[in-house]
């Protein structure tokens, strides 16, 4: 095969490999493996031993263990709930297979009298006999399992034997590729080809290993990559032409003048980046980056009004409904009141977002806040020239075009993050950006104090929740879940809502997600007080 038909094998469907079908392509596709190359990024995160065999007689309760046995007497009840049972033995002792759900045929298949098998499972005891229950490895050929077996991230419905069968098929076809680094780079990875590594990588030996050659050239093939993706992309940008915005510098100072507080160093620095950048014919891609509470978006803001001042329109989406709102507040507060803003979100109600979009269509709104709902297809800007983002780190190169492209050549595009990203991953994430980084921190600022709790001493926090409350401090109590999950084994908002009622009446509300928006509304209005 020459070097484009090797690529062309690693991006092919899922369904070129030998065992999967269209129910098994499906249930891939919600890992979002979509053809080779996807499974060969899904790297083991354990791994089971099966190569060891014991003998009946040691085996240990509770284990994942492996044995050799000869089948020896079949049960197949006639009652359909009850499950089949194939009576092995050993020299050493006797060992029931349990199957529920199964087939007289397919058990008589892997499981022939008199024929020496090999079978792998956890070891279960029932009635003073050894049992293993639906055991997924059974072979007469031994080889096939007593070995080192990887554990990945699966969807249900995909075992761990099938998984490990289809991903062995890719790694024992891959094709070779020319290599595409120079001598003096490979010398530093002991010389170590794309394919040795990949190959390494799925050793069960090796997982965890990140300090080894084939990992660390397989990292920088991936960081080299996207630099060089990055690069090509900010070429492009750069030739983007675009209107010039006019910076007015007066009604700029108004507004900054109004404020109770002064603009740090670093504040006013990287406020004029962005006017230098909405002041210039190409097109702004830049990354705001700062601690919580460094101003962000104060500087933000004083960008948007010298866009709005400009005569286009300014679009401002953040992560929540609450942080949009608080947002909303803040431009509503310090911006002129000749300057129409307005506030959007997924929980709008039907008539007020249609009336919104109108709006926004025919430049009746200068500046709009809110979530994703800004960026829908129905959602059309009459002369949108910035984009806001507020800590949407996860928005990739693509997303970030797309949200561009909607406002058209003139469009820049602002996005702000309070993540630390060391100044090489920022390369990578943000390759295609300019980036600005607020440092200093404001005079007024009160120092962050962290601390951590185990659940047992949930007392002492109560204590100093009470403490805060008595003398007027608010609390959030944030949870991963709204409600108690099957699955996941964390605490819900509705649960510790109820808990925390218990202890402090009439002083606690919920909020989440699903909360209905005159409640929502009425929940911060109250808080907000």
């Amino acid at each position: 095969m020459n070097n484009k038909t090797n690529y062309e094998y690693l991006l092919s469907d899922l369904s070129s490999l030998k065992g999967v079908g269209i129910k098994t392509k499906n249930l891939l596709k919600k890992k979002n493996i979509n053809n080779l190359l996807d499974l060969l990024w899904k790297l083991p995160k354990s791994y089971t031993d099966r190569s060891l065999s014991s003998k009946i007689k040691d085996l240990k309760i509770g284990e994942i263990q492996t044995v050799t046995v000869i089948p020896q007497k079949y049960n197949f009840p006639r009652i359909r709930k009850l499950p089949n049972k194939v009576l092995c033995s050993d020299e050493t002792g006797e060992i029931d297979c349990i199957f529920f759900n199964s087939y007289e045929g397919y058990i008589k298949k892997i499981l022939p009298l008199g024929k020496e098998i090999t079978v792998s499972g956890k070891i279960g005891h029932f009635r003073n006999k050894y049992q293993i229950t639906n055991p997924k490895y059974i072979s007469e050929d031994s080889s096939l399992i007593k070995k080192t077996h990887n554990k990945y991230s699966l969807t249900e419905g995909i075992s761990e034997k099938i998984y490990n069968k289809i991903l062995n098929q890719i790694i024992n076809n891959l094709p070779v590729f020319n290599e595409w680094h120079s001598k003096s780079i490979l010398s530093k990875f002991k010389n170590i080809s794309w394919n040795s590594s990949i190959k390494e990588l799925h050793k069960p030996e090796n997982i965890g290993n990140y300090k080894s050659n084939f990992y660390q050239r397989l990292a920088f093939d991936e960081i080299f990559s996207t630099f060089l993706v990055n690069s090509e992309i900010r070429k492009k940008i750069r030739k983007i032409k675009k209107k010039n915005k006019i910076i007015n510098l007066n009604k700029q100072n108004s507004i900054i003048d109004n404020l109770d507080f002064s603009l740090t160093g670093d504040q006013q620095k990287t406020l004029n980046e962005i006017n230098k950048d909405l002041s210039s014919p190409n097109k702004m891609f830049r990354l705001l980056q700062g601690d919580v509470g460094s101003g962000k978006t104060i500087v933000s803001l004083l960008a948007a009004i010298n866009s709005i001042n400009s005569g286009f329109q300014v679009a401002f989406m953040a992560p929540t409904e609450i942080l949009a709102r608080q947002h909303f507040m803040l431009a509503k507060k310090i911006f002129p009141k000749n300057i129409n803003i307005d506030l959007i979100s997924g929980k709008s109600e039907y008539k007020l977002k249609k009336e919104i979009h109108k709006k926004l269509e025919n430049n009746k709104i200068d500046i709009i806040f809110g979530t994703h709902a800004i960026f829908q297809k129905k959602v059309i800007f009459k002369k949108l020239g910035l984009i806001i983002i507020d800590e949407q780190h996860k928005f990739g190169v693509n997303q970030r075009k797309k949200l561009s492209d909607k406002g058209g050549p003139n469009c820049d595009v602002l996005l702000m993050t309070a993540t630390p990203i060391p100044r090489t991953l920022t390369m990578t994430i943000y390759g295609d950006m300019d980036i600005s980084i607020i440092r200093e921190k404001p005079k007024n600022r009160k120092l962050i104090k962290t601390y951590s709790k185990l659940e047992v001493k949930i007392e002492d926090v109560l204590k100093f929740i009470k403490k805060e409350i008595n003398i007027g401090s608010q609390i959030f109590w944030v949870c991963p879940l709204i409600e108690e999950s099957k699955k996941l084994d964390h605490s819900s908002a509705l649960k510790k809502y109820e808990y925390l009622e218990r202890k402090f009446p009439n002083k606690v509300c919920l909020l989440h997600g699903k909360t209905n928006v005159d409640e929502k509304n009425e929940i911060l209005n109250n808080f907000f007080k």
